[in-house]
């Protein structure tokens, strides 16, 4: 079953989700400078899906922001569920770059040799801790010259990269993540009903 693409913006703006579909960084706000290089911080979680899916839209979002003579490759990051379970985070990029991988306890850092970032909406996290993913969070972080793509899980897991190129020389980083049961269980019953009907929480008196 083919999956289903939905732009967000993730500045200001309301949030959509739509089950098997998925989001990436909005494109129409106004170039802005870079912020300053800083390891990732936490963000507001994102909304649940609902279960009105907005008008959605098939292929990678063509919003790479492909500048004529840039020598750096412009980034645009997103996310999406696949048909059979899985999900993918991906980078959309103005042309293929090299890149380096950092593997920490909970965290991956792809360093994307020479990218970087043309809108400061794009700098916005990936809040994905509402979907069935190990991944809880991913966000692009500049870092000299280079430009990080820090993705925090939630399992241990071996996510399969791929570096895809276009005919328009452009390219799509693709991280494909394995299906799994990776929400948090719901708490059996038992454990958080109130007291039953005519009876009290008060020790019995002796």
């Amino acid at each position: 079953m083919p999956f289903k693409r939905v732009a967000v913006a993730l500045a200001g703006a309301a949030i959509a989700f739509a089950p098997g579909g998925a989001f990436a960084q909005a494109a129409d706000a106004a170039p802005d400078d870079a912020p300053a290089a800083s390891a990732p911080a936490s963000s507001a979680t994102a909304a649940a899906p609902t279960a009105s899916p907005p008008t959605a839209s098939t292929g990678v979002p063509a919003a790479a922001h492909r500048g004529a003579g840039s020598a750096a490759s412009l980034a645009l990051p997103g996310f999406e569920t696949m048909g059979d379970g899985s999900t993918r985070l991906f980078v959309a990029l103005s042309k293929p770059v090299t890149y380096d991988t950092k593997v920490s306890r909970s965290t991956v850092t792809y360093v994307l040799k020479g990218a970087r970032v043309g809108r400061r909406n794009n700098y916005n996290p990936l809040v994905t801790v509402h979907f069935n993913t190990p991944v809880t969070s991913a966000r692009l972080v500049p870092h000299g010259r280079d430009l990080w793509f820090v993705v925090e899980l939630r399992a241990k897991v071996q996510p399969t990269v791929t570096m895809d190129a276009a005919k328009d020389g452009s390219a799509v980083m693709r991280i494909d993540l394995p299906k799994g049961d990776y929400l948090p269980a719901v708490a059996a019953g038992a454990n958080t009903a109130g007291p039953a009907a005519g009876e009290s929480d008060a020790p019995s008196k002796p």
